[in-house]
């Protein structure tokens, strides 16, 4: 397969895979120096550690050999600053043992340093005895025996110690100068590689920057040459492009697009001449529309106005019918009221004509009284007139009372003919209120009926005036239509008009395109 016809997505994933490598490589190599440096570091701290506290036990061993013989001198001149060096001597050891002890807890790496280590260790023991035995002879006093142990087994045993320090000390100070050795030779190591791996990436980003130079950023210039030619309108420029990638897929799209393009042009520059006489007609229409739909929006507003005022007018009536009916329902209840006062009038005058015939009777009852009365005292002025002189005073008292019984008798006749004739007119006037309840009656049938009458004239008018504002509604809302619908025609109209001069203008637009003659007069 030639570069030229690698695919794009296959070469950049090529690239990408191989700086992925150089990049995992220097990465691989980086942690693996950085693993060795810190090992052989570690190695090296430990070696010096070691170092320090074996120093630390010579030291403080020396410093516990001169608390002792301070503490020997003042045996014999300073007794009291005895038990002061002794203390101080005593501090000191400990220290020493101490250090020695971690000199003993660091694990030793190599046989050298095991080696060194337990010479060390046999001659610290060993020394060790002899200023245990230092301190029991100071503690007894025994002057003899200090100097022998301190000329004998403590200059021994000290100078035994000091040797197999010195022997740990060369073998830690070899060991420390061959992980030195080891540290400097990674690190040149690595500088070398690392600068052979840029040396490398230097000649791979060459040789990707000519390929992609080539397969690419050339035929991309190319391709932008053609499209600077189609938006400059030249649809004649020449696509020639021989790779099968996906550059070349853009070229063979490219040309896909010319051709279309230049069928476009052909098809809309033939469209514009129809599209224009299209437009034009359809301009003059909406032009004649528009005037018709103005002259069908004034006839509506005139006939909405004139709606209104007879909803205005069928609206008065029925507020004029709703009035009628209240005055007609309040002479309803005066009629009502009127007749329930007849009726209680009737009732009266029968109540009255009730209470003459009881009187009449009662009259009755006194010209009976009074007609028995003159009958008595006609029998006492006979029996007065056979008893002679000596009746003559009764005969006066029954005079007397026959002429109350008839004074009597005449008054009850009078009081009788004056309670008929009032009975008489009680009964006319009892008629007369009766007929009169019976016409109150009937004029309240009469109001009732005519009540009724103008509740349903008054519900037929607000009925007559919703259905003649649902028509002015209607007529409005018909208006408003038609006056929207003018408006869409003047903006249809305005909006063929602009469409007329945008083909004007897309036609000129178009003709900035050049195709291939043989495509223009297809």
């Amino acid at each position: 397969m030639q570069l030229k016809n690698l695919p794009v997505r296959t070469g950049f994933i090529a690239v990408l895979a191989l700086f992925g490598m150089l990049v995992l490589v220097t990465a691989l190599l980086g942690i693996y120096s950085l693993t060795r440096n810190n090992a052989l570091s570690e190695e090296i701290s430990t070696l010096n550690t070691e170092t320090v506290d074996l120093k630390d036990v010579y030291i403080n061993n020396l410093k516990a050999r001169s608390a002792l013989s301070r503490a020997f001198i003042a045996l014999s001149s300073n007794p009291a600053d005895k038990d002061a060096a002794v203390a101080a001597a005593t501090g000191y050891y400990n220290l020493a043992k101490k250090a020695f002890t971690a000199f003993e807890g660091i694990p030793k790496e190599t046989s050298a340093q095991q080696d060194a280590a337990k010479r060390v260790s046999d001659t610290f023991h060993a020394h060790a005895s002899a200023i245990d035995q230092l301190f029991a002879a100071i503690a007894s006093g025994d002057v003899k025996a200090y100097a022998a142990t301190n000329e004998g087994p403590m200059t021994q045993t000290s100078a035994a110690f000091g040797k197999s320090a010195d022997a740990f000390f060369a073998v830690a100070g070899d060991e420390s100068a061959q992980l030195e050795d080891q540290k400097a030779h990674a690190k040149s190591l690595l500088s070398g590689i690392a600068i052979g791996m840029l040396a490398l990436s230097a000649v791979l980003i060459l040789l990707v920057y000519h390929a992609l130079n080539r397969a690419v950023v050339l035929p991309l210039k190319e391709a932008m040459r053609v499209l600077e030619h189609v938006a400059r309108g030249d649809l004649t420029v020449a696509i020639h492009h021989e790779s099968t990638n996906e550059i070349g897929k853009l070229f063979e799209s490219m040309k896909a697009m010319k051709g279309s393009l230049a069928g476009i042009v052909h098809a809309v520059s033939g469209g514009t001449d129809t599209i224009a006489t299209g437009v034009h007609q359809m301009a003059s229409g909406n032009t004649d529309l528009s005037q018709r739909t103005e002259e069908q929006a004034a006839a509506l507003q005139e006939t909405a106005s004139s709606m209104e005022q007879l909803t205005n007018t069928v609206r008065q009536n029925a507020d004029n019918a709703k009035q009628a009916t209240q005055l007609v329902m309040s002479t309803a209840q005066i009629t009502e009221q009127g007749n329930r006062a007849a009726k209680e009038v009737v009732a009266t005058m029968q109540g009255l004509s009730d209470l003459s015939g009881k009187i009449a009777d009662i009259t009755n009852v006194i010209e009976g009284i009074a007609f028995q009365t003159n009958i008595l005292s006609l029998n006492a002025a006979v029996e007065a007139a056979r008893a002679g002189d000596e009746g003559r005073g009764f005969a006066v008292v029954a005079s007397e009372v026959r002429s109350l019984a008839q004074r009597s008798a005449s008054a009850a006749k009078e009081i009788k003919e004056r309670i008929t004739d009032s009975l008489g007119r009680v009964e006319a006037g009892a008629q007369q209120v009766e007929r009169a309840s019976q016409v109150m009656a009937e004029i309240l049938t009469s109001v009732n009926r005519v009540s009724d009458l103008m509740g349903e004239i008054a519900a037929a008018s607000e009925e007559q005036s919703e259905g003649i504002e649902q028509v002015n509604r209607a007529i409005t809302q018909m208006d408003q239509v038609t006056q929207q619908n003018a408006a869409l025609v003047e903006q249809a109209s305005a909006a063929a008009l602009a469409l007329e001069e945008q083909t004007g203008a897309l036609k000129n637009a178009v003709s900035v395109f050049r195709v291939e003659r043989a495509l223009a007069f297809a």
